[in-house]
């Protein structure tokens, strides 16, 4: 298998730790290629705790992000856990994104619906992008800027100079109305980078190997995929997680 490594020209912040990463199919979770992790790192990360472990939970309201993810509900301590891992690049992530977020709002009090990243290699953006939404969730537009980068997928996708890219995604930020030096200070910092890589490799540990992915208390869905309706997410999310 194929392998490419996450380097300085994949990240916008220079000298970025490296780590090899495995292609994986962006699909609708019906065909995906096996994700393995290389490199130093066997086992998540301390900044990867377990999804499915509500001990881990620190956020408190909708829009916050904790050891769990970023939350798309309010955070119940004791319910069950569902987290989308998904890869701003993926044209089938833009099309869940919509359905998921609908489902969130059907499982308030239910459970904790949550979300963390998974760029695959196969799509030279995808990091930045991951980068250009953490950014913008530290000023509390998460799902505004990744809605922003599905909508707009094909106008930066294939943008190879980074300085580029890290430009469209600048007038983005403009456009929500986020503090520019803010935005460019954070999409760099070395705690955006670490966030994304622990997500990826708590990703790979559970067994995610493609994109959008979901997992129930760290059980990855093979049945759930873009394509599925908020109703049956909503049935098969419960039934994984005992609740039906």
């Amino acid at each position: 298998m194929t392998q490419l490594p996450m380097t300085r020209r994949t990240l916008f912040a220079l000298g970025a730790p490296a780590a090899l990463v495995a292609i994986a199919a962006c699909s609708s979770g019906s065909s995906k290629s096996e994700a393995s992790s290389s490199g130093s790192q066997g086992s998540a990360s301390s900044s990867a705790s377990a999804s499915g472990d509500t001990s881990k939970m620190t956020a408190t309201k909708v829009g916050e992000r904790d050891e769990v993810g970023y939350h798309l509900n309010t955070p119940k301590q004791g319910a069950p856990i569902v987290t989308l891992y998904t890869d701003y690049q993926c044209p089938y992530c833009a099309k869940a994104e919509p359905t998921y977020e609908k489902v969130a709002k059907e499982l308030e009090g239910t459970m904790n619906v949550t979300v963390r990243n998974m760029p695959l290699s196969m799509h030279k953006n995808a990091i930045p992008a991951a980068q250009a939404v953490q950014a913008a969730e530290l000023q509390d537009k998460h799902l505004e800027m990744a809605n922003k980068l599905f909508e707009t997928q094909d106008s930066w996708k294939d943008i190879a100079e980074q300085t580029e890219l890290a430009g469209v995604f600048l007038s983005y930020a403009q456009e929500l109305g986020l503090d520019e030096e803010k935005f460019k200070a954070d999409l760099v910092d070395q705690k955006t980078v670490d966030l994304i890589k622990g997500d990826f490799e708590y990703a790979q540990n559970i067994g995610v190997q493609g994109t959008p992915q979901f997992a129930v208390n760290d059980k990855v869905l093979e049945n759930v995929e873009s394509s599925t309706s908020a109703e049956d997410m909503i049935k098969e999310f419960k039934q994984a997680a005992g609740l039906s």
